[in-house]
């Protein structure tokens, strides 16, 4: 019985601490009736926003811990990017979002699926603009970005990416300038994806990504 009372004291506490510390983030979240929940106390978060950028949330931004992780979350917002999450989203230890100024990410969060989101220790780099469909499921030491980051002489080092709904990204992969990749993909494990375009339901794999098998369907749980 007293074991019974100290969880249910320690729940209670948790459940006003998180909500205490979501109404200080909420600060940062310029439109949108979603909120930034915390389910983790032992992951920092960073968030940084330079003048005229903004936060978008019409989601729930769920932050976690994968695997007792506790690296920090880094969400960096350059002057007039723009960052909008269009459904409820869940990122773990180790993300980084960084937006460049003018940039514009764009995610559409949980929609069939049980949820959606990063798992944990992967990059997303935007300098001008990468789309996320809905039901995005990213592993971990993911990296996708629209540029090099450097110039390359006769090349230009933007292109957009596009990811469509329901796609499955494995764990230590590149997405990079100019991928487009169908509704219902996966990207399989160490797998490079560069200025290609893949239609839906296919399997991709290997550097440089091609497609493997075709008519693929997949779900997130087990």
């Amino acid at each position: 019985m007293i074991q019974k009372i100290i969880n249910l004291s320690g729940l209670i506490k948790n459940h006003f601490l998180r909500k205490f510390y979501s109404w200080k983030l909420a600060k940062y979240v310029d439109d949108g009736a979603g909120k930034i929940l915390l389910y983790t106390f032992s992951v920092p978060i960073v968030i940084k926003k330079k003048k005229n950028s903004k936060f978008i949330l019409d989601g729930n931004l769920r932050i976690v811990s994968s695997l007792y992780g506790v690296s920090p979350i880094r969400i960096l917002l350059e002057e007039n990017s723009i960052f909008h999450l269009k459904g409820d989203f869940t990122i773990g230890n180790g993300v980084c979002l960084s937006l460049s100024k003018g940039a514009t990410l764009s995610i559409g969060g949980k929609f069939a699926e049980s949820d959606s989101g990063i798992t944990a220790d992967s990059t997303i780099m935007v300098y001008k603009n990468i789309t996320i469909g809905r039901d995005f499921v990213c592993a971990w030491g993911v990296f996708i970005s629209d540029s090099n980051w450097h110039r390359i002489e006769h090349q230009y080092h933007q292109k957009d990416v596009v990811i469509g709904d329901h796609v499955w990204i494995a764990n230590n992969t590149n997405i990079l300038k100019g991928s487009l990749i169908g509704d219902n993909c996966i990207v399989a494990s160490n797998s490079k994806v560069i200025n290609s375009v893949f239609l839906p339901h296919c399997m991709i794999a290997g550097i440089p990504a091609k497609v493997v098998k075709t008519d693929i369907n997949w779900f997130r749980d087990i």
